[in-house]
């Protein structure tokens, strides 16, 4: 049987998300049964979203605005983690601003990790978008986790909390990185294990496909791409700083690791990729040795 004894909380991740996060919110009132309170983390938001989600709040008691100045999903994510989100919820849910989750997704997802109490996260399956197929036979292959839409067992909350674990401001695409969480169980000495997340399938969420015709795009794209690859070596440079040093061993910025891990800075060749890949290289070194000028060594949170 689910816990009905505390609502579920769920951080709504959105950074200048004014055509979205109205959309997502409603989805959020009709994925679940159980009772929810929606935590929206608008950090640096210059457009109206916060405007639209004061105003939904004062229609929908479970939804709850949060300004963060600084514009990081990283630091989102620690700000939910260890301010916002209550103590002793059974199940915690993270979703992105921009996406809409299915009806009944987040009821799925407790019950399906109800049933894998060896999992310490669910996640949901993409329902839309181009190559919707491929990235489903992805996650499902490899227990993957979508950081659109998952799940986290209150218990292993609890760890991170009473561990301090954090992650590093700066980090692109996180849910690598709590997948690393999730399947390492929160160690840096422990075997990489799958059935620490389930996904669930008849979980999901929607969003609407950037169309590659429209100019407006173009730039997005190129940024999107750049993005991609800086997270390829993020994610490198993390995995090496987990093992075996553990997770608390994880500096507060990223950026501390370009100075830690030079030797993982390497062009190499990957088609068109290799583009992005240099492009991704110049704005880490720069970043790099802007720390190195400043006489700032990586440091540990």
């Amino acid at each position: 049987m689910t816990d009905t004894s505390q609502a579920w909380p769920i951080a709504v991740f959105a950074h200048n998300e004014a055509r979205n996060i109205v959309a997502c919110l409603d989805s959020l009132q009709a994925a679940a049964r159980h009772p929810i309170e929606c935590h929206v983390l608008a950090n640096a938001c210059s457009d109206r979203t916060e405007d639209l989600v004061r105003d939904y709040a004062a229609r929908h008691p479970n939804v709850q605005l949060h300004s963060i100045t600084l514009g990081d999903k990283a630091n989102a994510w620690n700000r939910f983690v260890h301010d916002f989100a209550p103590q002793g919820a059974p199940h915690y849910f993270f979703i992105d601003g921009d996406v809409r989750a299915t009806p009944g997704a987040l009821d799925i997802m407790a019950a399906v990790l109800t049933q894998h109490p060896q999992a310490n996260g669910v996640s949901a399956l993409p329902k839309s978008g181009r190559g919707v197929a491929a990235f489903q036979r992805d996650m499902l292959k490899d227990n993957g986790v979508a950081g659109n839409l998952y799940g986290l067992r209150g218990t292993f909350v609890e760890r991170i909390r009473a561990q301090a674990i954090r992650m590093p401001v700066g980090t692109i695409g996180e849910d690598a990185l709590m997948g690393a969480m999730l399947k390492w169980d929160l160690r840096g000495d422990t075997r990489w294990d799958n059935s620490r997340v389930v996904v669930a399938q008849d979980a999901g969420f929607e969003f609407d496909s950037v169309s590659p015709w429209l100019p407006r795009e173009w730039k997005k794209y190129y940024r999107r791409r750049v993005r991609y690859s800086v997270r390829g070596y993020q994610n490198k440079m993390l995995g090496q700083a987990i093992q075996p040093a553990g997770f608390e061993a994880l500096p507060q910025q990223v950026r501390a690791l370009y100075v830690r891990y030079p030797e993982l800075l390497r062009l190499q060749w990957r088609g068109l990729n290799t583009l992005f890949d240099w492009l991704a290289l110049k704005s880490i070194n720069l970043d790099r040795k802007k720390m190195t000028v400043n006489g700032k060594g990586p440091k540990t949170a």
